[in-house]
């Protein structure tokens, strides 16, 4: 199997990069996130990114999550705080649907014009594959949905709720207004400057979209394609965190010499490239099954979740410890590095639960 980037990947990487560089600088980042909105959504809109990884048919540009993987590393570089994953994850969510409306919300995603989230997480729960149970109860007029969510990624912006709940026909997916009557909720910042909320549902309306075996298909691809943007953004993440590192032992001196120049240090900084290869290697296993039968793409994502959140913690936590006391503060990207890299671990489940899941796939 071929795993290089074809030409227009290429060209969607180094779009990016260029765009993340020179707009999106640590400076640049530190001013977006005052804001109410941060993201660039506009800007991203406009780039066509948010439909990258969408058909043709949803006015995307036909990708896969190949294009998914190769803008969440750029972003984990450049330490993207934005709706962009929580939406890509929805979109792939209904791209399990048929019918016109689940494709009317795809374009408007590709066009930039819509930001979604998932709702799935609740208080109590480890993890993603924990089940859910908030209920929704049919009424004559619709469903109707009671219950709590937590750590909802990027809701104080969605335009797109997507929630996950327990119905007769058992797991379900329904989509609400986090603006109607009936929801209560407490938008948050998180460590790493992302944007989180908690959902309270008391009796609020929502349209089904599917239950049973098609919610449990769509809950699948929801986790894949977290997993596997999770882990590019990981590789991002530890690969900025490594140069950062690199570029600042070249230059701290101690007993005369460049901290570069002790032999122990250079051993440090081998190690820590040997750990980013593994992990880039594993994110070209996981997007080489992306059409595979559900329970190896399964495997491959969770084995990519499990050492994305522990690699990247490694190499951004020994960077931040090459940096002395300096790297733990605001003005320092690698202490920013090691916060998203904290987060970026426990997200839909931290290794220790991922790893019990997988060893019980394996029985």
């Amino acid at each position: 199997m071929d795993l290089r980037l074809n030409e227009q990947q290429v060209m969607l990487r180094e779009s990016a990069h260029r765009f993340l560089r020179d707009e999106y600088d640590f400076a640049a980042r530190r001013a977006d996130l005052a804001g109410q909105a941060p993201g660039k959504w506009s800007e991203i809109g406009q780039l066509g990114w948010p439909g990258a990884a969408l058909s043709e048919q949803a006015d995307g540009l036909g990708g896969s999550a190949v294009e998914h993987a190769v803008l969440m590393e750029e972003m984990g570089r450049a330490l993207y705080v934005g709706p962009f994953l929580s939406t890509s994850i929805v979109a792939a969510m209904l791209g399990v649907l048929p019918g016109e409306a689940a494709l009317g919300m795809l374009r408007c995603i590709a066009a930039g014009e819509a930001r979604a989230t998932l709702a799935h997480g609740e208080p109590g729960g480890r993890g993603f594959f924990d089940a859910p149970r908030t209920v929704a109860r049919r009424e004559t007029d619709g469903f109707t949905l009671r219950g709590r969510k937590r750590l909802v990624h990027d809701l104080a912006v969605a335009d797109i709720v997507l929630v996950s709940a327990i119905s007769p026909a058992g797991t379900a997916i329904l989509l609400a207004d986090a603006k109607s009557a009936g929801v209560s909720r407490r938008d948050y910042a998180n460590i790493d400057n992302s944007r989180a909320s908690d959902l309270e549902f008391d009796g609020a309306p929502a349209v089904l979209l599917a239950e049973g075996d098609l919610a449990a298909r769509m809950l699948d691809e929801a986790f894949y394609w977290a997993a596997v943007g999770l882990g590019a953004e990981a590789v991002g993440i530890a690969d900025g965190a490594l140069k950062q590192t690199m570029d600042y032992v070249a230059v701290r001196k101690q007993f005369g010499k460049a901290l570069s120049d002790f032999q122990v240090v250079q051993h440090r900084i081998s190690d820590l490239f040997v750990e980013l290869e593994q992990l880039r290697s594993l994110v070209l296993y996981a997007l080489s099954v992306q059409d595979a039968a559900a329970g190896e793409r399964r495997r491959a994502a969770l084995g990519l979740k499990i050492l994305a959140g522990q690699v990247a913690a490694r190499i951004a936590g020994d960077g931040l410890h090459l940096h002395g006391g300096m790297g733990m503060t605001d003005e320092m990207p690698i202490s920013h590095y090691y916060r998203r890299t904290r987060v970026l671990e426990s997200q839909f489940g931290n290794s220790d639960y991922l790893l019990g899941h997988h060893a019980r796939m394996l029985e």
